[in-house]
């Protein structure tokens, strides 16, 4: 990845690349998480002397009994933020990465965000069509800018 490009989750772009565990099938446009963690790695080729700020763009699965979503966004073990949502609509996290929140691994800068998503949902539990996987944000972009 680098900084300043904005990347697309889904079949055109990353696919499936990165994204450790928790990830539904890449999708056109987007890809969601399945299950209560989705996992993903990043690295640049060399660690940021300043921060980065992280931007996800992505629509909350809020319906019916989910009436709401929270996520919380970890870097490396540090808690970076946390959304909550109540509608279904494009929504926007944006969050600061410090160079300090980086492993140095072979010469490269890794980070391996966790997603938490504790109201994902099955929507065949809660009648919103057949869907049986536990869904609660679908991730459009990302992209690591300057702070």
């Amino acid at each position: 990845m680098e900084a300043g490009i904005i990347r697309l989750f889904g079949k055109g772009d990353i696919a499936s690349r990165g994204l450790v565990g928790g990830w539904a099938a890449p999708e056109e446009g987007h890809i969601w998480n399945d299950g209560l963690e989705a996992v993903q790695t990043i690295e640049l080729a060399q660690q940021p002397a300043a921060a980065l700020t992280i931007v996800v763009e992505g629509v909350p699965y809020v319906y019916g009994n989910a009436s709401r979503q929270d996520i919380t966004l970890f870097a490396n073990g540090y808690r970076l933020g946390a959304w909550r949502f109540s509608e279904r609509r494009l929504a926007t996290l944006t969050a600061l990465v410090e160079p300090e929140h980086w492993f140095i691994r072979n010469g490269a800068a890794s980070l391996r965000l966790t997603w938490h998503l504790p109201g994902s949902a099955r929507p065949s539990d809660i009648g919103d069509g057949p869907d049986g996987r536990i869904i609660g944000f679908a991730f459009r972009t990302i992209c690591l800018q300057e702070a």
